[in-house]
C-alpha cells in the first residue's frame, strides 16, 4: 500500500490557498463537491488546478446549494421536497 497525501476541501475557507500549500510538498488529490462553499468551491478551485495540472480531482455528484434547489424548483426540474433535501440524482 502507498499513502497519497490530498486535500479535503469541505469547510475550506481559502481554497486556492490550499490547493497550493497542498501541492507544494506533493499532494496528488483534490476533493470537492459542487455544494462546498456555497456553491464557489468549483469555481475557486479551477485556477489553482491550471497551477496545478497533476492534482486529481475528486467529486460528489448531486449535492446542490440551497439557492441552486430554488433555481431548481422555479425551473421545474425539481419539486420541493427534492429541493429541501440538498441532493436529486434525478434524470431532469
Amino acid at each position: 500500500m502507498t499513502a497519497h497525501l490530498a486535500l479535503g476541501t469541505y469547510r475550506c475557507r481559502a481554497i486556492p490557498e490550499a490547493v497550493a500549500r497542498a501541492a507544494a510538498p506533493g499532494a496528488q488529490w483534490v476533493d470537492i463537491a459542487p455544494d462546498y462553499a456555497t456553491g464557489q468551491a468549483q469555481t475557486l478551485l479551477a485556477p489553482a488546478l491550471a497551477c496545478h495540472p497533476s492534482l486529481n480531482v475528486s467529486t460528489k455528484t448531486g449535492y446542490f446549494t440551497a439557492a441552486t434547489g430554488t433555481d431548481a424548483v422555479h425551473a421545474g426540474v425539481l419539486t420541493e421536497d427534492q429541493a429541501a433535501a440538498g441532493h436529486s440524482l434525478a434524470p431532469n
